[in-house]
């Protein structure tokens, strides 16, 4: 974890400020050890303290919209796999072109620029973007929901694209699901470089994981 992280589920007893750590539960920080961590220099104080607060903020708001907190009665088995439609969605899944999802929730987002913190949650898949940015450090999930499987865009600025339908953009947790077969998922804006194709099929006994990944697997633009 890096400057003013705050892991969201993280149980691990460490908090950071300003890249010293104290090896404790933040809630137990004293506040003289707290002010301790502080940089000396006035500014950086300020600065530290707006960034943990505005991501402490974040994090409580995500983990009061987390899915988690639904539990799904639907025990059915879903294969998941992703595609890249766009060349630079397609360069992130190389060299197979696709990429099967073997465990959700899945979490995509974008590779932080030079100076900024990372995510609050570690992501699965890491998209190289450029300013303006299109994607989002905290961007999009694919997870399973209460009827099967879902995308949750995670509190993007820009929002994201499903099956041309927009939901989330400037911070707005919302998920929409998927339907079984060919979905459509554009990190971003209609403009945005990273388009998907994620393709849901029900599990059947004695599948073939292997031969579905094979029909599914032709690259289109």
């Amino acid at each position: 974890m890096s400057l003013g992280d705050i892991g969201l589920g993280d149980e691990r007893p460490l908090f950071t400020l300003g890249g010293r750590r104290l090896r404790r539960p933040a809630q137990h920080v004293t506040r003289d050890e707290l002010l301790d961590l502080l940089p000396q220099r006035r500014e950086d104080t300020f600065r530290h303290l707006r960034m943990f607060f505005e991501r402490l903020r974040t994090a409580n708001v995500r983990a009061v919209q987390s899915p988690r907190a639904v539990e799904s009665t639907d025990d059915r088995a879903f294969d998941v796999v992703l595609f890249g439609l766009t060349p630079a969605a397609a360069a992130v899944v190389l060299p197979t072109r696709a990429l099967r999802l073997a465990r959700l929730p899945f979490r995509v987002g974008r590779i932080p620029a030079a100076g900024e913190a990372q995510p609050l949650e570690v992501n699965d898949l890491q998209l190289s973007d450029t300013r303006p940015f299109h994607v989002s450090r905290d961007h999009f999930a694919i997870e399973r929901g209460p009827d099967g499987v879902q995308v949750r865009d995670r509190g993007s600025y820009v929002g994201t694209i499903v099956n041309k339908v927009q939901i989330g953009g400037d911070r707005h947790v919302a998920t929409v699901p998927l339907a079984v077969g060919e979905n459509e998922v554009v990190a971003g804006s209609p403009r945005s470089p990273f388009r998907f194709r994620v393709v849901v099929a029900l599990r059947q006994p004695n599948s073939c994981p292997d031969h579905e990944l094979e029909l599914h697997s032709a690259y289109r633009d």
